[in-house]
């Protein structure tokens, strides 16, 4: 039986990954609490797991959470003593800027108009009420609460609540519109470690988080190795 190579790369993940971490990442996707599909998620472990065995310093961080199912599996591949902030508005996503294409506007005039459906037709995330303590309560089901695994949420705008003071050695971003993805890399870019990963879920997605990061690396390319997985992962040198 010929097995195609995708396939064969999932199920080589899968091996590599404890029974604890796969039975999140198989509840995520089976509750639809993510956007992302199985490999995304998939790398996301991996990522988070050999950052832990290189034990690099730096506190990890999350940019757009919506559910929480990406923030669930990082917090599952994580070390427990691992500082890990998770920022969003956790109240719907803010408007574009002229920077973002006819793609995102369109998207957002969608999402605005009430029109907007979540995963598999559920209740888009932006529509629910208390998403903040939904996504909270959620940890705590899953069995990762936020106070005994040193996760902190920070509910509001990226640009005013935001601050990076520290070495970060994992990033996950996932804010969609160019002035979003701008405001968190300024933050989060110089204070990335030797060996620090920042993933960007929407390069490929929508044009002004494209437009963001292709601006705001432009000059900074050689201190970076860009890696095409089923994401785009940026790795400091």
């Amino acid at each position: 039986m010929n097995i195609p190579g995708q396939y064969i790369f999932l199920l080589f993940q899968l091996a590599l990954i404890n029974f604890q971490v796969f039975k999140v990442i198989s509840r995520v996707k089976k509750e639809n609490l993510s956007y992302l599909n199985l490999p995304a998620l998939l790398d996301l472990s991996h990522r988070i797991r050999q950052i832990e065995k290189l034990d690099l310093n730096g506190i990890f961080v999350e940019a757009g959470c919506a559910l929480g199912g990406s923030a669930l599996v990082i917090a599952a591949s994580k070390t427990k003593n691992r500082p890990f902030f998770i920022f969003d508005t956790f109240e719907g996503i803010p408007p574009p800027s002229d920077n973002d294409g006819k793609d995102i506007h369109s998207r957002y005039t969608q999402i605005i108009r009430g029109n907007a459906v979540g995963k598999n037709g559920e209740k888009y995330y932006g529509y629910r009420k208390n998403l903040f303590d939904e996504v909270i309560s959620r940890f705590n089901n899953f069995g990762y609460p936020i106070g005994e695994n040193q996760i902190t949420l920070v509910k509001g705008l990226f640009q005013h609540v935001m601050k990076i003071n520290e070495p970060v050695a994992f990033a996950h971003l996932d804010c969609d519109w160019y002035e979003s993805v701008l405001v968190c890399l300024n933050q989060i870019e110089p204070k990335i470690v030797s060996g620090g990963v920042m993933v960007i879920d929407d390069y490929f997605k929508w044009t002004g988080c494209r437009k963001a990061v292709d601006e705001y690396f432009s000059h900074r390319k050689d201190d970076y190795k860009f890696m095409i997985k089923n994401r785009l992962h940026i790795i400091r040198k």
